[in-house]
């Protein structure tokens, strides 16, 4: 038997707004920190609202939406995880008006850029974006580059970071322990800033690991840059016209590489000194007009 919901608040994801509420103030406490990007927003009784609610149960803990159970589990980190998914997922389901890359975005210091570090999970492009950040980078977003298909230019997406434990150890020479605050359940970090303006994408950079060997930008041709950038569209089934459209415009006007990473601190000042033409200029070098590997113009 469920107990009573602590309290429910209101939040509002690009649009999308729910009713969000945990048993307990343990658990309240925990949805409202991952979700203060959102909110909470006053939404008045939110009787129309979808519903989303963590419960205690006689196994543990069950995630209702809108009174249908949807999922159990022993303990509470997976039913928050499985709640902060859900919510974020219909909320990007009805924003096929912005193209979806699974990458993370960041604009450059000068805010007058921005660049997408796009990969598979477990790349190291939240690692590599967190060590970024540590460097006057600003976040756009983590885990989803919002895109608008006209203009290239990254949207706000101020979803909490998903930070495991090895992100943690690697980048904790880089942050002086800044990393983190007590506010933020194990495995997520809420950064104290974000971007806050649009800001056109001038570099993709698909992120690889690859131990013992120094970092290296390997330019991408044309239809490279093409496949490597659908392979990675969150929303290519749900808009294939906008996915492809919008992908034929980032090949035209941007830089696309494969970053070879190795060392997170060489890594990170090998783009640093590769950015730093942004930084001063605000000007982009764009290698994809032709099939020819050029090195980046710094």
């Amino acid at each position: 038997m469920s107990h009573l919901i602590a309290a429910v608040d209101g939040y509002d994801l690009l649009g999308y707004r729910a009713a969000v509420g945990a048993t307990g103030f343990e658990a309240q406490a925990a949805v409202r920190s991952i979700l203060r990007g959102f909110g909470p927003v006053d939404v008045g009784a939110g009787l129309h609202l979808p519903r989303y609610e963590i419960t205690t149960a006689a196994k543990g803990w069950q995630l209702q939406v809108d009174g249908s159970v949807v999922q159990e589990d022993a303990d509470l980190p997976p039913a928050l995880g499985a709640l902060e998914w859900y919510v974020v997922a219909t909320a990007l389901s009805k924003r096929n008006d912005l193209f979806q890359l699974h990458g993370a975005a960041l604009c450059l210091p000068t805010e007058r850029a921005g660049i997408v570090l796009v990969g598979d999970s477990g790349s190291g492009k939240t690692t590599l974006a967190l060590a970024l950040m540590m460097r006057g980078f600003v976040p756009f977003s983590d885990d989803v580059a919002l895109i608008n298909p006209e203009t290239l230019e990254l949207q706000t997406l101020r979803r909490a970071f998903h930070v495991s434990d090895d992100t943690r150890r690697l980048v904790k020479p880089l942050t002086f322990g800044l990393l983190g605050s007590d506010d933020d359940p194990h495995g997520y970090f809420s950064p104290p800033q974000w971007a806050g303006q649009a800001a056109p994408v001038r570099w993709l950079l698909f992120v690889e690991h690859h131990p013992q060997r120094a970092p290296q930008l390997v330019p991408l041709t044309a239809p490279q840059a093409a496949t490597a950038i659908l392979a990675q569209a969150l929303n290519l089934s749900r808009a294939p016209r906008l996915a492809v459209a919008t992908t034929a415009r980032l090949v035209e006007r941007c830089s696309i590489y494969r970053f070879l990473t190795s060392d997170i601190e060489a890594s990170v000042a090998m783009l640093q000194q590769q950015l730093s033409f942004y930084s001063s200029s605000g000007q982009v070098s764009r290698t994809q007009h032709d099939s020819r590997p050029r090195p980046p113009q710094v």
